[in-house]
């Protein structure tokens, strides 16, 4: 007899459910995507345990017959996709036809629904087994219950998180899928009391209002374009908001809510010297492509796509992002709540509209930190302008700045009051006062120049005694494929043996001392990136070049030189944050200085 057996369905339907039904959230996700499919408007999702004991999902939605429920328990069974042409042209969330089957092999689970609102049919099942079905009276729609998930697999079970951490995965899903679907009306209630609630305005300011908070909403801006073979909206939050973590950067392609490394990363570095260093921003990408050119049977759970055309989409995230952070203002203006303990509040100078109701911009920042004031005197260390670059740049490429003719002014006038620390520059105009950190001012001057500088051809130097580099098979095949990527950044590279190479020439910036590590990083950039990537290492150097030429802090300056900060700074392209995204000004309006010294009322 043969060793090989056919496996029973209900033993296939339990290995399914592995892959689709990983935790609550897993089931959450099916159902809410089922949901959406059937074309509900309001869909209200019911959890006991963070849906360890008990998941109620209720919609609007079209409602089944009697035979489509009874057929929904079936494995493979599907109304998304007929044939392979429809496999190719996905435009609903679920099509896989396993969510239902995998699920109810693990759960106790039922299905009530009604297309006319009036009488309904109920099917229920336990552990993949047919219980019992019925007429029932139903409002048009579908509840879907799910109750001990996971009962008959306590493998599963025991690794299972508590409740709260459950919920927790269930409602970023949520929030997920009411970004991809604003127009709809999502209630999430966890123990009878509602944790979540979105009203379905199909307004990106108020949704981010809901999602985030006011905070965010008031610093929301937006952008639409359209490219060959897509079309783009993105809602972005303005760098004075931000989270510790990459999860806040939402991809939504074709309403479905997506995971794509190349995409999120390509956001992050639009946001470059925006954000301080580990911080990332908020924004939300909507496309719309045609369905050929993406592949969403990749995985079970759908959330992980190809995308034919992703290197163009990628550039495009870059240049969009950039222009909405180039033309809109970033100065803030802080208010100090001395009661709270120095807490500050930023409010922006523009105003915009959440539905009816016109608010001011703002965001909070941590409190703030006292500072160790250093007692010896401070010596004047600057003579001339700013501190000149100490790298041996070649003479005519050092002293060509950036052309700042043409250049908008992007700092009001303000009139210089004078310095506090030797770091920080107090200037004045009719609308309040300014704080100027010198360092970071400087620091994004000499950023732009030098990034500039660093776009044409490098001045390299040979060496005289070139140095070898080994490498692993791998690796080496990596350079070289790249011989030219690498002179394109000033190193020329020889093979001198299979795994080995000589290091010709290197660019005037490149320490001796340290070519290896250097060859190294770049390398593991050019693997990590699968290319060179000529944008990075200009940004990594120019920031490099720049903190190390800049005015340091507690250092005085002249007053000729802070003309010199001021007028630089102003035509910098973004003179709001040093290339690290720290703040280089600050603004306090004359009404907050007022409600400091409480000659106002608050």
């Amino acid at each position: 007899m043969g060793k090989i057996l056919k496996m029973s369905p209900h033993l296939a339907n339990m290995i399914a459910a592995g892959e689709v039904v990983e935790r609550p959230s897993s089931v959450v996700k099916e159902l809410v995507e089922n949901a959406i499919d059937a074309k509900a408007s309001d869909i209200k999702i019911y959890l006991k345990n963070g849906g360890l004991e008990e998941i109620r999902i209720s919609d609007d939605g079209e409602g089944m017959d009697k035979e489509d429920v009874l057929m929904a328990f079936m494995p493979h069974a599907t109304s998304k996709i007929k044939n392979e042409y429809d496999l190719f042209r996905i435009l609903t969330l679920g099509f896989r036809g396993e969510a239902i089957a995998s699920i109810a092999a693990v759960s106790w689970m039922n299905i009530t629904s009604s297309q006319n609102g009036m009488e309904g049919y109920s099917v229920t099942y336990k552990a993949g087994m047919k219980k019992e079905e019925g007429i029932t009276h139903s409002n048009k729609g579908t509840t879907v219950t799910v109750k001990s998930l996971f009962f008959n697999t306590p493998a599963r079970l025991k690794y299972m998180r508590s409740g709260k951490k459950e919920l927790s995965s269930i409602l970023y899903f949520i929030d997920r899928i009411a970004m991809a679907h604003p127009d709809l009306r999502f209630t999430v209630l966890s123990e009878d009391k509602i944790v979540f609630q979105t009203s379905g305005s199909d307004n990106p300011k108020t949704l981010i209002a809901e999602l985030y908070g006011m905070d965010a909403a008031r610093c929301v801006t937006e952008t639409s374009f359209t490219r060959d073979g897509y079309k783009a909206h993105f809602v972005v939050v303005k760098p004075q908001i931000y989270r510790s973590t990459k999860l806040e950067i939402t991809i939504i392609c074709n309403g479905r809510f997506v995971k794509n490394y190349n995409m999120t990363e390509a956001t992050i570095r639009a946001f470059s010297t925006y954000l301080p260093i580990g911080k990332y921003p908020i924004v939300i990408l909507y496309f719309e492509l045609d369905p050929l050119l993406v592949d969403v049977n990749v995985h079970p759970n759908k959330t992980e796509v190809k995308i034919a055309n992703e290197e163009d989409i990628c550039s495009a995230i870059k240049e969009e992002i950039g222009k909405l952070l180039y033309e809109k203002p970033q100065i803030p203006t802080r208010n100090i709540n001395i009661n709270e303990g120095y807490q500050k509040k930023t409010i922006f100078d523009s105003n915009i509209t959440i539905g009816d109701t016109d608010i001011k911009e703002s965001f909070t920042v941590v409190p703030e930190v006292k500072r160790e004031i250093d007692s010896k005197p401070i010596e004047p260390t600057i003579s001339t302008r700013l501190k000149e670059d100490p790298i041996p740049y070649n003479e005519s490429l050092v002293k060509e700045e950036i052309k700042v003719e043409d250049k908008i002014e992007r700092l009001p006038h303000m009139e210089y009051v004078g310095s506090i620390f030797g770091t920080y520059l107090i200037f004045q105009n009719s609308s309040g006062m300014y704080l100027m950190d010198q360092h970071a001012a400087a620091e994004r001057i000499n950023y732009e120049k030098y990034y500039e500088i660093l776009s044409k051809p490098q001045p390299t130097q040979e060496l005289l005694i070139p140095i070898s580099v080994s490498f692993t098979k791998s690796e080496a095949i990596f350079v070289e494929n790249n011989l030219d990527e690498f002179k394109k950044i000033g190193f020329t590279l020889e093979a001198i043996g299979e795994l080995d190479y000589s290091i010709r020439m290197v660019p005037l910036w490149a320490k001796i001392d340290h070519l290896e590590d250097i060859i190294y990083d770049i390398l593991s950039k050019m693997i990590e990136g699968n290319k060179v990537d000529i944008i990075y290492f200009r940004d990594h150097i120019a920031k490099m070049i720049a903190c190390k030429a800049s005015i340091k802090a507690n250092h005085q300056i002249s007053k000729d030189e802070i003309d010199y900060l001021v007028s630089h700074l102003s035509q910098c392209k973004n003179p709001y944050t040093c290339p690290h995204g720290r703040p280089t000004i600050i603004h306090f309006s004359v009404h907050e200085l007022e409600e400091m010294f409480e000659r106002i009322q608050k």
